[in-house]
């Protein structure tokens, strides 16, 4: 793993290691690594309608959040207001920011619903081993 790959890892198993996520993460750095990781879930050179981000957004979402934690909507919105994706004027069209491409790649092969399972197998493993 390299190294900004692994400190993405971490910083993801920071916000998820007391469950789902119930918000918008308050630290920057946070919301900045959520909206890469929801970037990186787009293909770079195709071009999006909003209902299809919507729906890949609310299937991406479904497994790491709470069900009235962080809602598609305003993750679209951080998505564009980061200039991770752009929007045609009337909001039909999305894409990638191919200039911001790079940041996206670091976090591609981090799941977080991997992640969360993770951390349930870790403390279960330390329950086990405490109970012994």
């Amino acid at each position: 793993m390299n190294q900004l790959r692994e400190k993405a890892h971490r910083a993801l198993k920071r916000l998820l290691v007391n469950g789902p996520l119930t918000a918008v993460p308050k630290r920057l750095s946070d919301q900045k690594l959520l909206v890469a990781l929801a970037a990186s879930q787009f293909e770079a050179q195709r071009t999006y309608r909003e209902d299809e981000v919507n729906e890949k957004l609310k299937a991406w979402l479904q497994g790491f959040c709470e069900p009235f934690g962080i809602d598609h909507v305003t993750l679209r919105r951080l998505l564009v207001d980061s200039r991770r994706m752009s929007r045609t004027s009337s909001g039909s069209a999305y894409r990638l920011n191919l200039e911001r491409i790079g940041e996206t790649e670091t976090v591609r092969t981090i799941d977080p619903v991997h992640v969360l399972a993770e951390i349930r197998n870790e403390r279960e493993s330390r329950k086990r081993k405490r109970a012994t």
